[in-house]
């Protein structure tokens, strides 16, 4: 269902998840506007995680609806097309077992790129990242910086809309946070909407955006 007043390009209404009676997250409203960046902070275990998913598309909320450009946003197979704009990288990054070339180069390939502009994607995601060294390494001999700097550039190949970032910086050393850190940057000039989670946020200071707190599943109040 579109709606024809929306503003935003992300919204979530009333959302809650739990299990076994549990309520883990419970947000009423989140309204996220095109080319912003938000720091999610909290503690581990506070909801961040939970709360990416959801926006992701890799989990369905027991309660409430996420909108994308005004338009419901389904989960599972449907969600297919949704999934393919708004991508996340996992604290914990999945790699095949194949070379990083080849871990880069599987999402274009996927989306019906031809494999010469799939390599060249994926070529220059390494580069930002500072990793195109690693092209020809075989994912079982990264280290963990190595495989976190990887599956983000297996995102920026995507060239989604919008890049979900779970602790991105966890398993990396301060070289590599620079890195990171001025990368975000380049993909917000880009026109990039950009949410990352941290339970260390004092990395990203002087990234210009917007900071919520979250804690027991709940965004705090903003602060008067």
């Amino acid at each position: 269902m579109s709606r024809s007043s929306e503003s935003f390009l992300l919204e979530l209404k009333n959302i809650q998840f739990g299990f076994d009676d549990r309520l883990i997250l419970d947000i009423p409203e989140l309204l996220i506007s095109k080319g912003e960046m938000i720091v999610l902070k909290g503690a581990n275990g506070a909801g961040k995680t939970t709360l990416l998913r959801i926006m992701a598309g890799l989990q369905e909320p027991t309660r409430g609806t996420v909108f994308f450009k005004g338009e419901k946003v389904h989960f599972g197979k449907p969600g297919l097309a949704y999934r393919r704009r708004v991508t996340m990288l996992a604290q914990e990054p999945y790699l095949f077992q194949r070379t990083v070339m080849d871990n880069v180069m599987f999402g274009p390939l996927s989306h019906g790129f031809l494999k010469k502009e799939a390599k060249g994607r994926a070529m220059d995601a390494l580069k930002s990242l500072g990793c195109a060294h690693l092209a020809e390494k075989h994912s079982r001999n990264l280290s963990g910086g190595e495989k976190k700097r990887v599956a983000l550039a297996c995102l920026l190949s995507l060239d989604s809309e919008v890049l979900l970032l779970d602790e991105p910086t966890a398993q990396v050393d301060q070289e590599h946070v620079l890195i990171i850190k001025d990368l975000i940057r380049q993909q917000l000039n880009h026109g990039k909407t950009i949410l990352f989670s941290t339970h260390q946020p004092e990395w990203a200071n002087g990234l210009e955006g917007r900071s919520l707190d979250i804690e027991y599943g709940m965004l705090a109040p903003d602060p008067e």
